[in-house]
Formats: C-alpha cells, sequence, structure tokens
C-alpha cells in the first residue's frame, strides 16, 4: 500500500487543485494514449508520483511543470526519451515508472524485446542505430556517473547539444519520479503485476 493516503478531488485545497488540473486537463490528459493503461483522472486520486506531489503543491507543482515540459516540449523523438526513461527507472527499480513507461515506450515503436532486456539489466538489441546510443549514453552515465568524450561527441553528434541537455535534464527528472514513487511505495494499478522483484 502507499504510504500517503490518495487525496480525492473533492477534498483537494486551491494549490493542491491547480496540480490536480493541470495533470488531468493538461497536456498528459491528451498525450497519453488510453491504450497503455494509465488512467490520470480517477475518483479516488491521481496515479504515480502526482499524488505524493500534491501533498507539497508549491513544490509538486513546479516538477509536475518540469515533467510536462520534459515530455511535450522535448526536442528527442519518443522512442528515444522512453528508452532513457526506462533506464533511469531501471536503475532504481522503479515500479511504476517502468510498468507505465514500458507502455508508453511500446507505443513509441520500442521493441518488447528491448523493454524486456533493459528490465532485466542485459544489452538490448535495437534495429535502430539511434536508439542504441541512447541506451550506451544512459548505461554509461548512470554506471559510472560520467560521460566519455566518445559517448559524448557520438550522442552530441546524434541528437545535438540542444538534445544533450534535454537528456540530462530528462534523466534527472525521472530520478525525481522515481524517488518520489520508491519512497511512498507508490503502488501500480489494481491486477497488474510489478515489473521487479522488491529488494528484501
Amino acid at each position: 500500500m502507499t504510504r500517503l493516503a490518495l487525496l480525492a478531488s473533492e477534498t483537494l485545497n486551491d494549490a493542491q487543485r491547480k496540480i490536480y488540473d493541470a495533470i488531468t486537463q493538461g497536456p498528459r490528459s491528451q498525450n497519453t494514449p488510453r491504450s497503455v493503461g494509465i488512467a490520470l483522472n480517477t475518483p479516488a486520486g491521481l496515479p504515480g508520483p502526482f499524488n505524493a506531489w500534491m501533498y507539497s503543491p508549491v513544490i509538486g507543482n513546479l516538477v509536475q511543470e518540469l515533467g510536462a515540459a520534459l515530455r511535450f516540449s522535448n526536442s528527442l523523438p519518443n522512442n528515444l526519451l522512453e528508452i532513457a526513461v526506462l533506464m533511469v527507472g531501471k536503475q532504481w527499480l522503479a515500479q511504476f515508472e517502468f510498468w507505465a513507461h514500458a507502455r508508453l515506450a511500446r507505443q513509441a515503436g520500442v521493441s518488447d524485446a528491448a523493454i524486456e532486456a533493459i528490465r532485466l539489466g542485459v544489452d538490448p538489441h535495437f534495429e535502430k542505430p539511434e536508439e542504441m546510443q541512447i541506451y550506451l549514453f544512459a548505461h554509461e552515465f548512470i554506471e559510472t556517473k560520467r560521460v566519455s568524450d566518445k559517448t559524448y561527441a557520438e550522442t552530441s553528434a546524434l541528437i545535438g547539444e540542444n538534445g544533450l541537455v534535454d537528456l540530462i535534464a530528462l534523466m534527472g527528472y525521472y530520478t525525481i519520479v522515481s524517488m518520489t514513487l520508491n519512497c511512498f511505495q507508490v503502488a501500480l494499478p489494481e491486477g497488474q503485476q510489478n515489473p521487479f522483484t522488491e529488494p528484501a
């Protein structure tokens, strides 16, 4: 069970309502396909990290605004964006994040085999070289906390300096998401299976 009670829409104060409306009426509601099974507007409260952020609505609103910008005003194509998110989710064993973004990655054209390889922590095979490059960048950065000149140059040649800044901000944002999900033990929707075994 989640550690924070779900905040139902009728219980929200004005600051919390601002976050709720931004999530349920903003770009996430328009760009999250129903087919991926992520319901944003539920009677019980908001899914994922959003419910937690309403407990600190000033900070929470700024964080969700950053997330919206990174998802919907990002220079990266969706398939590359989602690979980076999955890598962060795997690093943190963030159940909800990986579950949700595996669906979004599939919707963006990332293969089931590649998603499963990332989940298992083995090197995936990508048919598109640009997907492999983003994977290699994220893997190296997560594992070594640095980016080599070679990896930097190869990734910059692919997505440009604008893209590199967007990529790093994206990975940082989803680290915040992962920490929020893990600390507050945010559960998946009923009937869904966690992608990872919980650490003992």
